[in-house]
């Protein structure tokens, strides 16, 4: 009976919430706008934590595993190894990508001149296409045109529109800081989840005093975290087999930059679906500097890859991981881009499977009486 009141009064509360967060909608969209800017750099912090917490459970269990280790030195040297493990990981595919891409763009804006002259040469024996555009075609990219340009970019720098500059400047040490305030947040939880686990028990012992509550939020919760972890480990898995197929193919195709583009067509891929697709981007700016033909058909070869990925591969290395249908798959991606973006995209498709797989296991629990009646 006293269960009944308490859910009773806890149904009422939520129905006063959601009245009050409907009729004063916009107040309500401010002051969550509000939190979630102040607490943007702990939100991340959680991010990060959460990541640093599937590598840090591998070497607790296995490289750490010594029972005559104290627990704080475990835990600190385990903090350290996952750290430095995600740092080298992310060091290793930026200088593997970023100082050929810098040759390529250097190549690319060292080729804009004579492709330039070429373009007017080849307009020259044209008069009728040139008459369209006088102005742009009379004269030739000279020490004059440059600095020309100079004095319109510093005049520029110096008007209203230029402060904007320092504006972004602002930004980038206010994103500078709030990552290292993330990065320290996220060692703290790290540190102490134990803590953290145990002191929320307390307040769900203390203020939510009806078991099959408690019972069903550890259950949703629990699903919510095996979703996400499989899928993080199914989309490295996949992205690690796309950028191995892109090396292979490209070798194969005889296409330059072979190892650095699949690489970075690999990290992209992180992002579902369409991640590749930003990889390929890049990879094409660097092979059309050695050769535009060759920069087609690799384009062509990227969107067969990615077809081919996306029909056959996708479905069954994530979906099959995160124990979900290749269509629903899809479409989490496409409905998660729609409303949220990338950040859409990467929580779709486990915010998909958990909801799946808790629907299942409801289906199933309704279902097992049914058939008990029947037989």
């Amino acid at each position: 009976m006293k269960e009944k009141k308490d859910l009773i009064r806890y149904a009422i509360l939520c129905i006063v919430v959601l009245f009050l967060v409907i009729h004063y909608w916009d107040l309500a969209m401010a002051w969550i706008g509000t939190f979630l800017r102040a607490t943007q750099p702990l939100l991340a912090g959680c991010i990060i934590a959460y990541i640093l917490n599937l590598i840090m459970s591998f070497y607790e269990r296995n490289l750490l595993k010594s029972p005559k280790m104290r627990f704080t030195l475990k835990r600190s040297a385990s903090i350290c190894l996952s750290i430095v493990t995600l740092v080298l990981i992310l060091s290793l595919i930026v200088n593997m990508v970023l100082p050929e891409l810098r040759s390529c763009i250097d190549v690319l804006l060292s080729s804009i001149p004579a492709a330039y002259n070429l373009v007017v040469d080849f307009l020259d024996q044209y008069p009728e296409l040139t008459e369209q555009f006088p102005e742009l075609f009379s004269t030739q990219i000279n020490i004059q045109n440059v600095r020309n340009i100079l004095e319109q970019f510093f005049s520029w720098l110096s008007s209203g529109v230029g402060a904007s500059v320092f504006g972004y400047i602002s930004s980038f040490f206010s994103v500078i800081i709030n990552s290292f305030v993330s990065l320290i947040f996220a060692i703290y939880f790290l540190a102490c989840k134990e803590w953290l686990g145990r002191q929320f028990n307390r307040l769900l012992d203390t203020y939510i005093q009806m078991p099959v509550i408690k019972k069903r939020f550890f259950y949703v919760m629990d699903t919510l975290n095996n979703s996400f972890h499989r899928f993080i480990v199914g989309q490295c898995t996949e992205a690690v087999i796309l950028g191995t197929l892109c090396i292979i193919g490209m070798m194969i195709f005889r296409f330059p930059y072979a190892v650095m583009i699949g690489v970075l067509i690999g990290a992209t891929a992180l992002i579902p679906i369409f991640g590749a697709y930003i990889g390929g981007a890049v990879g094409f700016i660097m092979i059309v500097t050695v050769s535009p033909i060759k920069a087609l058909f690799f384009v062509l070869f990227l969107v067969v890859l990615q077809q081919l990925e996306g029909q056959l591969i996708y479905p069954r290395v994530v979906g099959s991981s995160i124990g979900l249908p290749g269509i629903l798959v899809f479409s989490a991606v496409t409905v998660g881009a729609s409303l949220f973006g990338i950040a859409g995209v990467l929580l779709g498709i486990p915010l998909m499977a958990a909801a799946y797989q808790i629907l299942k296991d409801d289906l199933r629990a309704r279902e097992k009486p049914v058939k008990k009646e029947e037989a």
